[in-house]
């Protein structure tokens, strides 16, 4: 996922291929890239579902929580994370989760909030990944429902 990390420092805004992010204080707020509007906007609307429909179903611990998202996608509010942190802490947080998430494996993409290393970017720019995900994930869903 080519989305901005999210750094303590203040002095500048990150940015990523399709958004940036402002950090505000406690917080990170995404906002879609102009000139890549509309795969910025797909990206926080999936952090937002990746968050609000598919983690409390998959049981994912290791992405950031979306404290706001609004519908279309404009901003995704996310709190601030300490950076940076190692490959070895990333490894760790990634874990043994299946399915997996969105999130890739660069340090870069992931930050301390508290104790825990956190995935900050889990966003899909591209409609066809995102429709072949939910497909996916809403299989594994089945599948563990049909298991209990």
């Amino acid at each position: 996922v080519t989305t901005a990390t999210l750094r303590p420092s203040s002095d500048h805004m990150p940015a990523g291929v399709f958004r940036r992010v402002l950090l505000i204080g406690g917080y990170a707020v995404k906002l879609p890239r102009i000139r890549h509007f509309t795969a910025g906007m797909r990206c926080n609307r999936w952090e937002k579902e990746m968050w609000q429909c598919w983690r409390p179903k998959l049981g994912w611990q290791n992405l950031c929580p979306v404290l706001f998202a609004d519908p279309l996608g404009v901003v995704v509010v996310m709190p601030r994370a300490e950076q940076p942190v190692g490959l070895q802490e990333v490894e760790a947080a990634i874990g043994d989760y299946f399915p997996d998430n969105t999130a890739e494996s660069k340090p870069e993409d992931y930050g301390r909030i508290g104790q825990a290393v956190l995935a900050l970017d889990y966003g899909l720019p591209w409609q066809d990944m995102i429709v072949e995900r939910r497909s996916y994930y809403a299989k594994h869903v089945r599948a563990r429902e049909g298991a209990r």
